[in-house]
């Protein structure tokens, strides 16, 4: 099992506590844009899944968006088989991943959706990117839309540094230089296909987001949290960020609520579990005295 794992993911990193947390960073993205939390976790013991799933992952292929949540899947099945909790954090359009995944097939503990994007209605979205559906209509898939200011990022310094890596890199540290035609297409099937099964989702959720954020709308995060069915949900906003909020001014607070959230769900499980168990030695007992 853990050969395999390894094999499907960029990171892996076995734990000893049996409970498990699977990162998915944005669309074309890498691990670097997911900040330190990872590296969190791993201290806390537990173990520390970066999937690489082909068509969503920085330099793969392009599949279909059915296909990453198959692939996903796979692996969170995998986990399941020697782990007592599972979890999913996503940033970004790996957030839209974790919900989308969660509300189809209800096997996590916990979701921590990080800059979710449920429609691309920020204040810096292109104007033209409603019109996305008809270039690819049209047959025009190999447009590519390139990455301009601010980069998701409030902070000026990393912001500089990432407007270089722009200039001379594929990838940088806030995911890929370009996104193609295709890549963005599969992006909006996820977000439909997400809005459109986001009311069977129930698991613990916490959305972290800024008021700022220069991809998504306020109004949007917020018609997220009131249509979830998770009697444990939380919203998070921040004040001094955009986009990337695992790299920005917050990134600090995002680690903290991320791992205190996780902690807390991983809790509840082992509670649940124990008093389930409780009770029913409690009724065998019952049973023989009776």
């Amino acid at each position: 099992m853990t050969n395999q794992l390894k094999s499907l993911c960029e990171k892996f990193t076995l734990g000893q506590t049996g409970q498990a947390v699977i990162f998915l960073p944005g669309l074309s993205g890498t691990p670097l844009e997911l900040g330190s939390i990872p590296k969190m976790i791993e201290r806390l013991g537990h173990t520390v899944c970066i999937p690489k799933i082909q068509g969503f992952y920085a330099q793969t292929e392009i599949r279909p968006y059915e296909e990453w949540l198959s692939q996903l899947n796979v692996v969170v099945d995998l986990l399941l088989e020697t782990h007592d909790s599972v979890a999913l954090v996503g940033l970004s359009m790996g957030a839209t991943l974790a919900l989308a995944y969660e509300a189809q097939h209800k096997k996590c503990d916990a979701v921590i959706a990080l800059s979710p994007v449920l429609a691309y209605d920020g204040w810096n979205v292109a104007w033209y990117h409603v019109f996305l559906r008809l270039v690819f209509a049209l047959g025009i898939k190999n447009w590519h839309y390139k990455e301009s200011e601010p980069y998701g990022l409030r902070n000026l310094e990393l912001r500089n540094r990432v407007a270089k890596q722009v200039r001379e890199q594929e990838t940088t540290e806030v995911g890929s230089a370009s996104l193609s035609a295709k890549h963005l297409y599969q992006g909006l099937r996820l977000i439909k296909f997400a809005k459109s099964i986001i009311e069977e989702f129930d698991s613990d959720l916490l959305i972290i987001i800024s008021v700022d954020d220069d991809v998504v709308a306020p109004a949007t995060v917020d018609w997220l949290y009131k249509t979830v069915k998770s009697s444990v949900r939380e919203l998070v906003w921040l004040g001094n960020s955009y986009h990337i909020i695992t790299l920005d001014n917050e990134r600090e607070v995002v680690v903290n609520e991320s791992v205190e959230f996780l902690q807390l769900a991983f809790d509840r499980r082992k509670n649940i579990d124990t008093y389930s168990e409780e009770v029913k030695q409690l009724i065998i007992r019952d049973r023989i005295a009776d």
